[in-house]
């Protein structure tokens, strides 16, 4: 989970949970191809591989549009605390895989099947987007239900990815 302190200032929390929740969302979509055609991925290193370069490449996005961003915004590149602060929130892509990676590593050693590896690693990202739907929820002035609501909102896209993506494929 990433660290938010209660004095940092909204920019950064939202920039922070914003990026967790696209790297989340982009190893689950990675994981749900991976398992649908597990009889063709040839090891547990092979979707090991694709899941990091997927967010990987994600999160080298990320660092390049914010720095375009901050370029067009303020005439030169992020410096200082705004580039520890682009660092910190992309870097939330690439530990939004990391527990699936970790279970792959697992799988690539034989101590897990590779086909329970993705499955789990699809059910970890799931209750991931859920947590960090917890966390933007407890940050809010919103009513007791309508925090539920938002939880329950990201936790529905995620288990919509999932629907969407099985259907798919």
């Amino acid at each position: 989970m990433p660290r938010i302190e209660p004095d940092d200032p909204p920019e950064a929390t939202a920039a922070v949970l914003r990026e967790r929740i696209y790297g989340g969302i982009a190893c689950l979509s990675t994981l749900l191809v991976l398992a649908r055609h597990v009889e063709d991925v040839e090891s547990a290193w092979t979707a090991f591989a694709d899941v990091a370069i997927a967010t990987g490449a994600l999160y080298a996005a990320s660092l390049l549009a914010d720095y375009v961003a901050h370029v067009a915004a303020h005439g030169q590149g992020p410096r200082g605390a705004d580039a520890v602060a682009a660092l910190r929130a992309s870097g939330q892509i690439l530990q939004a895989s990391a527990v699936p990676l970790l279970l792959l590593a697992l799988a690539g050693v034989g101590i897990i099947g590779t086909a329970g590896a993705l499955r789990a690693g699809v059910w970890v990202s799931v209750v991931t987007l859920g947590l960090f739907a917890l966390l933007a929820a407890r940050r809010t002035m919103l009513p007791w239900w309508q925090r539920a609501v938002l939880v329950a909102a990201l936790l529905g896209l995620g288990a919509l990815v999932v629907a969407l993506k099985t259907l798919a494929h």
